[in-house]
Order: C-alpha cells, then sequence, then structure tokens
C-alpha cells in the first residue's frame, strides 16, 4: 500500500549522480566495412565525444574530442572510410577544430591543412571522394563567418564552391558523376526554405551548379541518390515534410502525401532522415510526435511498410549497408536504443539499450495531451505524471512545466532520466509543443512567425490553465523551467504572468535586441522571421524582451549559464540577475566555467539539478531528498 506523502518530498532512487552517468548521448551510426561505428558523449569524461566500433570498442583514447562546432552547434563530426582493405577514421577534433585521420585505436595524425593564424577553420558534413575529402568549411576571419565547399587532401585545399552562405547534406551520386546538397542565405533558417543544388563534377572541379528544387517558402532537406540518376529528398511542399523525387530529366515527384513529418527542423549539420538500400527502396521514419515508426518505401509504387518494433521516436541519423539498418530510437520505456533490421526479414533486434539507473516500476507514461487556446486553436504538450511506487500525493502536486528550445523543436513522449527526476519525487512534468513547433506540419511551425514572445507564451499559459481545471494540480505551486529560447519564454512568462510559484531559466534569452547583434552567425537573422526585421523594428524587439518589463518580475528565479556560451552570451543571463538583486527577489545564479549552450560535465549536470530541486523545495516548503 502506498504512503502519502507531500510531493517534492518523496525519496527517489534516481540522484542527480545516476542522472549524469545515464547521460550518455549516442547518435550516428555509420556502417564501415563489415563493422559499425557510432559516436557517444560523455559527460563522466568532460563532455568528450568519441567514435565507438561494434567490434573493437572505443576508437579514440583520451585527450581526442570528436566534435565540430560548425553553427556553434555542430553535428556529425566524423567519417569512417574503408581504403586499400583498411578502417580510417576522419574526425574534427574539438580543441582545434582540425580534421585529425586515424585507423582504428592509432595515434590520430592531422590531415587539413594548416590554418592561417588570423582565421579560425571548421569543418562539417565530410564525404570520401578519392583520397581526398570533401566537406563544409566555416572560415572565421576579421569578424566575418563564410562558408564554403571544400576539397581537402593531406597537404592540399582546394574550394569547389562558395556561390551560398549555408551549406548541408552533401552527397555523391552513384556513379561519382555529380554532387548534391542543400544551400540557404539570411535571412531564411533551413526549416523556412532551402535549395537543392547539384554540379556535375569534371577533373575534380563542381561545374554547371544548378537549384533543381526547394526556394524561399519550401524547406528541401536530406537529398540522397538513387540508382538511376534520380534524387530522393525531402520537402514540405505539401504542407508537410514528406518524401519527394526527381528524376535526371527535372521531373519532381511526390511519392508520399502524408499528414505527417518525415523531416526534421536542421540544428545539426550531418542529420539524415532517408536512407536509399541496395534494392532502391528508401528507409525512413515517419508519424505523430508520441507514435514514430520506421519504414520503408517502395518509390516506384508508394507502398509504405512500417518496421515492427517497440521504439516510438527515431533520430535522423539513419544509415544501412550489409543487408542491414540501423536507428537509434527511444519510447517510454527506453532511453535510447540502437536497432538493427534485418532488411530482408524486416525484423528488428536490439544491439545495445541506454541502462536505466532506475527500476522500470519507477518510470513514468509519458502521453500526449492537447489544450484549447480561449481563440479556439489546439495547443500540444506531453505530459509526464507523478509516479512513484511507494508513494502518493497527500494533496494537490505542484506542476513542472517544461519549454523546450529552439523554438523550432518539439518534445516527443519517451522516457527521460531528466524528468524522472522530478516524477519520481511527486512533480509531474508537462512539455509544451507550443506554436511553431515542429512535428505538426508547416502551419503549426509557422505560427511563431513575427509572434516570437507571444505564441509560445499564450500557449504555455492555456496548458497551464487546462491543467488546473482538470483539478489535480496545486494552481499556487506551478512551475516553469526552459533553457535558451525555451529560457526566454519562461522569462516572458514570468514577467507577464501571476501563475508561477518559480522559475528556472537555463542560458535564456532576455533581450532580443542584444541576441539580434551578439549571438552567433547561424541564428543571427533568425528573429527577422519570429519578430521583424533589426533595427527598423527595434521597438518590437524591445517590446518582446523579457528584460524590458524586468520591473514585474516578482517569482523566484534560479539562473544557469554557460561562460563560453557563443549562442546566448552570459550577459543575458546576468542582466537578469541583476534584476532580481536590485529588486530583491528570491535567486540564484549558476555560472559553469568550460561549458558553452548546454551542460555536457557530469559535474555541470548534478550540480543544476541538485541546486534546482533545493530551489523549488525552498519556495514550495518542501524538503527534498536528493540522495
Amino acid at each position: 500500500m502506498k504512503s502519502q506523502r507531500k510531493p517534492g518530498s518523496w525519496p527517489s532512487p534516481l540522484t542527480a549522480q545516476m542522472l549524469a552517468s545515464a547521460s550518455n548521448k549516442n547518435m550516428w551510426s555509420q556502417v564501415v566495412g563489415d563493422d559499425l561505428w557510432w559516436d557517444e558523449m560523455r559527460p563522466s569524461e568532460e563532455g568528450r565525444t568519441l567514435v565507438v566500433s561494434r567490434h573493437h570498442g572505443d576508437l579514440l583514447a583520451r585527450p581526442w574530442n570528436a566534435s565540430t562546432q560548425v553553427h556553434e552547434y555542430g553535428g556529425l563530426s566524423w567519417l569512417g572510410v574503408v581504403r586499400d582493405g583498411k578502417n580510417y577514421l576522419y574526425f574534427i577534433n574539438k580543441s582545434d577544430q582540425k580534421i585529425y585521420v586515424t585507423t582504428g585505436g592509432g595515434e590520430p595524425v592531422v590531415f587539413s591543412p594548416v590554418t592561417p593564424v588570423d582565421e579560425i577553420h571548421r569543418y562539417a558534413e565530410m564525404i570520401s571522394v578519392g583520397d581526398e575529402i570533401w566537406c563544409v568549411r566555416e572560415k572565421h576571419s576579421a569578424g566575418e563567418v563564410t562558408r564554403d565547399i571544400v576539397a581537402i587532401g593531406e597537404d592540399s585545399l582546394r574550394i569547389l564552391d562558395s556561390a551560398s552562405h549555408f551549406y548541408s547534406h552533401l552527397r555523391l551520386s552513384k556513379d561519382n558523376s555529380t554532387l548534391s546538397w542543400i544551400c540557404w542565405e539570411h535571412p531564411q533558417m533551413p526549416w523556412d526554405g532551402t535549395e537543392i543544388k547539384v554540379a556535375d563534377i569534371k577533373d575534380g572541379s563542381l561545374v554547371s551548379s544548378r537549384v533543381i528544387a526547394g526556394g524561399l517558402e519550401e524547406s528541401c532537406l536530406s537529398p540522397e541518390w538513387g540508382f538511376n540518376g534520380e534524387l530522393f529528398y525531402i520537402s514540405d511542399h505539401s504542407g508537410w515534410w514528406n518524401l519527394w523525387s526527381i528524376d535526371a530529366s527535372g521531373k519532381k515527384s511526390q511519392i508520399i502525401d502524408d499528414a505527417s513529418e518525415w523531416g526534421f527542423p536542421l540544428w545539426l549539420l550531418g542529420f539524415r532522415a532517408i536512407q536509399v538500400l541496395d534494392d532502391g527502396r528508401v528507409l525512413s521514419s515517419r508519424g505523430p510526435v508520441d507514435a514514430r515508426t520506421l519504414v520503408i518505401v517502395d518509390p516506384t509504387t508508394g507502398t509504405c511498410t512500417d518496421i515492427d518494433s517497440q521504439l516510438t521516436s527515431f533520430d535522423p541519423t539513419i544509415s544501412a549497408g550489409n543487408g542491414k539498418a540501423y536507428a537509434f530510437g527511444a519510447s517510454a520505456s527506453v532511453i535510447s536504443e540502437l536497432t538493427e533490421i534485418d532488411l530482408s526479414t524486416l525484423k528488428a533486434t536490439t544491439i545495445f539499450s541506454s541502462a536505466s539507473p532506475i527500476d522500470p516500476q519507477f518510470f513514468s507514461h509519458p502521453h500526449q495531451i492537447t489544450a484549447v487556446r480561449p481563440d479556439g486553436r489546439n495547443v500540444y504538450a506531453i505530459l509526464h505524471p507523478a509516479n512513484n511506487p511507494d508513494f502518493e500525493p497527500s494533496e494537490k502536486t505542484p506542476l513542472m512545466v517544461v519549454v523546450h528550445g529552439g523554438p523550432t523543436a518539439h518534445a516527443s513522449a519517451t522516457l527521460s532520466m531528466k524528468y524522472s527526476y522530478f516524477t519520481t519525487r511527486g512533480i509531474p512534468v508537462v512539455d509544451v509543443n507550443y506554436g511553431g513547433s515542429t512535428g505538426y506540419g508547416r502551419e503549426y511551425r509557422n505560427l511563431l512567425r513575427g509572434t516570437w514572445g507571444v505564441v509560445d507564451r499564450e500557449d504555455v499559459i492555456a496548458v497551464v490553465d487546462s491543467l488546473i481545471a482538470n483539478g489535480t494540480v496545486d494552481e499556487n505551486k506551478i512551475l516553469i523551467r526552459g533553457g535558451s529560447a525555451g529560457g526566454f519564454t519562461v522569462l516572458n512568462v514570468l514577467v507577464n504572468s501571476d501563475r508561477f510559484a518559480a522559475g528556472a531559466s537555463y542560458y535564456g534569452v532576455a533581450d532580443c535586441a542584444a541576441l539580434a547583434t551578439d549571438t552567433h552567425d547561424f541564428e543571427s537573422r533568425y528573429l527577422d522571421s519570429m519578430i521583424g526585421k533589426y533595427p527598423e523594428e527595434a521597438e518590437l524587439y524591445l517590446e518582446r524582451s523579457p528584460l524590458t518589463h524586468a520591473d514585474r518580475l516578482n517569482s523566484p528565479l534560479i539562473i544557469f549559464q554557460g561562460l563560453d556560451d557563443k549562442v546566448v552570451p552570459p550577459a543575458q543571463s546576468e542582466a537578469f540577475r541583476d534584476v532580481c538583486v536590485s529588486k530583491g527577489i528570491k535567486h540564484e545564479y549558476h555560472p559553469f566555467e568550460g561549458e558553452g549552450h548546454g551542460f555536457r560535465k557530469a559535474s555541470s549536470i548534478i550540480s543544476s539539478m541538485e541546486s534546482e530541486m533545493k530551489f523549488y523545495g525552498e519556495v514550495l516548503g518542501f524538503t527534498p531528498e536528493l540522495g
């Protein structure tokens, strides 16, 4: 029989130390010869990323760290190449951003040419072409950021294309005669509009570059070559990211007309939404945010075959080779799993699954809920109910509201140890997919155009009001947390609403004008679409900034900030800290040395989670048991 106890004070088996140890992040698989490689970010090793071999284990010893900083967010930072019967690993090393090469487990040597002392070069999207590596280069020189496609040899570098400001998805045709890629320009973001370009390869150079798909209001992603000169790709021309193709004559065809997303927001370079299999079929994933499936498509008929799996969410990092396909995924009971699919039988088996540090009986059961705004529009959210087999609430529970970042991202109904840290202690978590979130089609995604700071705030409040109306949560104990763009919404909610007892901002945006002028190049024009042009509409930037209305802040606030953050610089968090000091508001400010935009070190994860929980206990009057 369960004991009744004040929510927030329930003893939990999940400590912050265990949470940090379970925070290894695995992504990006690649078939390399008869082996399979993937990468793993380990908080226990100061957040370094290394490449792991299925047959041989870790391929990079300390202190090597495979991490590209292109766009500041980075992405796929390595490439496996089979040459002369040997497997070679090319990777971008975090500390100097140079490309290194090694045979499995050997000592890496520099592959990229020497960078001029007054410039910083970064690389991403590597592919192997002969003895060269072709990739995207990001060059920082005299305060200017430019990008191009380059061909790199052991002691040479050639520029292949420099006509665009942003590049991604470099792909070589099956006959090695043509290169395809996507590109876009400021102020577009890749979920707004991209172009697919192709160019012929002649004597190692690109010639006759031309646009074959996409535009300012069409987001094309993940082009992949077929075996007959056709190019498969993802486009949202229909209102949803669906599967399309374009043949050698330039004829476009929508293969799938489906009211669900097959694509993704391109926050990390290297994402792959589709994989052309050896028999010409196409592997992808589709479905709603709480029930996605892997699917194989026959492009000649449009027939889709779903692959039976326990997983309900998949990373856009699928791969295939040697008659097998691979995908990283998760579900309401699986943190992360690498799945292998036998392409002859479509049977899915588990290569490895991240071990949960707690017994499954403590798992929450996340599911999507829908709230209705006063204007009648639906708002979607993922609810993670409080769950502990030993306790039940002695009173109405608090509610933890989470605002995801991006803001072009979305929450999925999957097991989260971070949320379990709250739910096992008696605090339910609701993760709001406010207007502007991906996963619900282009129309929903476009709701944030010109309205950032309004629609997101209103949608959060609509979800909170709906849960309060259900009678299960205490309207006086509503908490809110978020990072980056989610932190912006947290701050905006706190200065515009009295519904919240306390908030936590992780490297949140406080000053929109400062963000527009002081952030990194990738997002430097993002606010054009979400607020307006700057400085022409500076007054609107001022109005939308939480800092402008900070005099209305009354809720206790805890702030976390990486001191190496180039996306949201520390000055943004420090400004709100100073407001709290001047107003005498209960607050804490936690700066972290050596952390950027998102915490990677175990020590940072442990400190921030424990501090946050203690802070809420002081505000709401419970004593958390932290272990």
